[in-house]
């Protein structure tokens, strides 16, 4: 194709990634910041076998849904895809990708007659994130944070991000100021020189407690206490502060495996409902807090579960989910890989003074066989694996055991489609429920009930 190619296209749907898809000589053309129904001139960038990838020059017709983004970093930043589409026409888009990866991956999905439910949107669909990790640079004049526009290393400095809280924006804010204040060396990138790297800050709106984490290349805590404590002096949601020692400077990889306890408690306090957390640095906790609990109760309802059954809660994680449902059924057995997130379950469940959970690390396709071949026996499993969806040793696990339930909650609709063409060989798949957990973005998120045949 000629260097600079501009053709006209019109633009029939939403991309996994949120980019616009139309078709050139049958070939798809992924075209950024384009929407549905739209009309664009858009210049070829890039051209694979299978598809292309295009620039919007121009749009000549415009769709009715589009809207001017508040955000002023939008089209820059790489943090959201979708400021520039009406939110309810996001959740319907959204909700049209999962059907195209349906389409596409699971055989027949048509003939299946599964429910495809509405998206589940939230209400303000802004200030949700109750965590940022930003990286930091030195402008020339001040400390700046912000985050990396889409595909590249140049980071687009931010004073203000409007799906974090803006708690947590408030703290960022004042953390740069003391940066500035005990002039603390910030990382260059270009020439691998300096020491501060990120900010991280969580914050739990239920429990107004705020955890920060600044990670470092090296141990250089000149200062750290002095920033730490004028900073729980200023804010006090702040109720711990750490540092996190990364010395990699080549990975893509935020933390380090070292932990420094600087100030202020060891954890901070989250909730779900009436259920407890407590959570260290490195705890993997829901993104947006709102929409879990939305979530987990989704989980309860589709599950239909009774005081008497029994349920595994595959990639637990800290045990969110199993602790969350606990009080509703006989019992809950949690597995994960990660050692420390198994410790932190059971910790979370001896917060909740749990008597009826049990939290195993290991391999599920290994831990979950073994407990059946102790006699446990199971009435649902709860999964919610990683964006590559289940491995295959566990989908030939979850084909062999007989449990009359199955409850899998994906953030990859392609990966679920590809796993559910596996179930569907012993499971009916019933219904399926899209919820919005990043609005604002092209992630997708979806609970998917299955009965053994």
């Amino acid at each position: 194709m000629k260097e600079n190619f501009q053709t006209l296209l019109t633009i029939k749907r939403l991309g996994i990634n949120g980019e616009g898809i139309g078709y050139y000589k049958r070939k798809a053309v992924f075209v950024e910041g384009a929407l549905p129904e739209e009309e664009v001139i858009c210049q070829i960038e890039k051209e694979e076998n299978t598809y292309l990838v295009a620039k919007t020059v121009k749009i000549k017709t415009r769709s009715e849904h589009r809207v001017d983004a508040p955000c002023p970093y939008f089209g820059r930043c790489g943090g959201c895809q979708l400021q520039h589409l009406d939110y309810q026409q996001q959740l319907k888009q959204k909700r049209d990708i999962i059907v195209q990866a349906m389409e596409r991956y699971l055989h027949n999905y048509e003939e299946l007659n599964i429910e495809l439910k509405d998206m589940i949107g939230m209400e303000d669909p802004y200030n949700y994130r109750n965590k940022a990790q930003m990286p930091v640079a030195f402008d020339g004049e001040k400390v700046v944070t912000g985050l990396y526009e889409a595909n590249t290393n140049r980071l687009i400095h931010i004073d203000k991000c409007i799906i974090q809280d803006n708690t947590i924006n408030s703290i960022i804010y004042y953390i740069k100021t003391l940066l500035m204040k005990y002039h603390v060396m910030v990382f260059n990138r270009k020439i691998k020189d300096g020491n501060l790297r990120y900010i991280s800050v969580r914050y739990i709106k239920d429990t107004n407690e705020a955890q920060v984490v600044l990670v470092i290349n090296n141990k250089e805590l000149q200062n750290m206490s002095k920033i730490a404590n004028e900073l729980i002096a200023k804010h006090k949601e702040v109720v711990s502060f750490y540092v996190n020692v990364n010395p990699d400077i080549h990975t893509h990889e935020i933390l380090g495996a070292e932990y420094i306890h600087i100030a202020g408690k060891k954890t901070m306090d989250a909730l779900i409902g009436k259920s407890k957390f407590i959570l260290s640095p490195h705890s993997f906790f829901q993104l947006n807090s709102e929409q879990c609990k939305v979530m987990y109760d989704i989980i309860k309802e589709t599950a239909q579960l009774k005081p008497s059954y029994n349920v595994i809660d595959a990639y637990c994680g800290a045990g969110t989910i199993g602790i969350y449902i606990a009080d509703s059924v006989g019992s809950v057995r949690g597995v994960d890989i990660t050692e420390q997130a198994i410790n932190d379950a059971k910790n979370n469940a001896a917060i909740n003074e749990l008597k009826n959970t049990h939290f195993e690390s290991g391999h599920a396709e290994e831990v979950i066989p073994k407990w059946i071949d102790e006699g446990f026996k199971a009435d649902v499993i709860i999964l919610d694996p990683p964006r590559t969806g289940i491995e295959a040793s566990l989908l030939n696990v979850l084909r062999r055991v007989k449990i009359k339930k199955l409850v899998y909650v994906s953030c990859n609709a392609s990966t679920l489609a590809k796993d559910l063409n596996e179930l569907r060989k012993v499971y009916h798949i019933k219904t399926i429920q899209p919820i919005d957990m990043f609005p604002q973005t092209s992630h997708v998120e979806a609970i998917v009930y299955l009965v053994r045949k």
